[in-house]
């Protein structure tokens, strides 16, 4: 697995066009289909959690990295009414190297919906709930051959932590 980058911005809002796409807060209902979208996002390749399984999102859930933030963990939804993507964004976990107010957790859309602006969406409207609660920092970690969410982050002015901010030396 390549090594994870982390990366924090400030959730100011940025002014840009909307996508035009459903978004609601996620739900206890939403967790059947969110986990068997983040198996099938993520079917070819290795996942980057924690435990290598779809249960990261039962983790995430329950509380175990963090308290989901409600308002700012969102769901697109496509006109059949199925979920389309999610941003699951926690409370910082104690320990997290940079520490933002708030962290996301997990950006997942599926396959067959990308490219369509839906991650970014997601990001926007997460970044607003964020700011209008009044957090002012957001971090992610980003798995660094992830080109696509590399290039999202960075177009939303996240920047790079460097490796002295993270002062107890482990590399998590």
């Amino acid at each position: 697995m390549n090594p994870l980058i982390t990366l924090a911005a400030s959730t100011r809002p940025h002014d840009g066009p909307a996508a035009g796409v459903p978004v609601r807060p996620i739900e206890a209902g939403d967790l059947p289909e969110l986990i068997r979208m983040y198996a099938h996002a993520y079917a070819d390749v290795p996942v980057p959690s924690d435990d290598g399984s779809p249960e990261w999102i039962l983790a995430l859930f329950d509380g175990v990295h963090g308290r989901l933030v409600p308002g700012a963990s969102l769901v697109t939804i496509h006109t059949d009414g199925s979920l389309t993507a999610a941003i699951i964004t926690t409370d910082a976990p104690p320990g997290t190297k940079g520490g933002g107010e708030a962290f996301i957790a997990e950006l997942i859309t599926r396959p067959e919906h990308r490219r369509q602006g839906l991650a970014e969406e997601l990001l926007r409207h997460c970044m607003q709930a964020l700011h209008a609660m009044g957090r002012s920092t957001v971090a992610v970690s980003v798995d660094s051959a992830n080109a696509a969410a590399m290039a999202l982050y960075l177009s939303r002015d996240f920047r790079r932590l460097t490796d002295d901010s993270d002062s107890d030396g482990d590399n998590d």
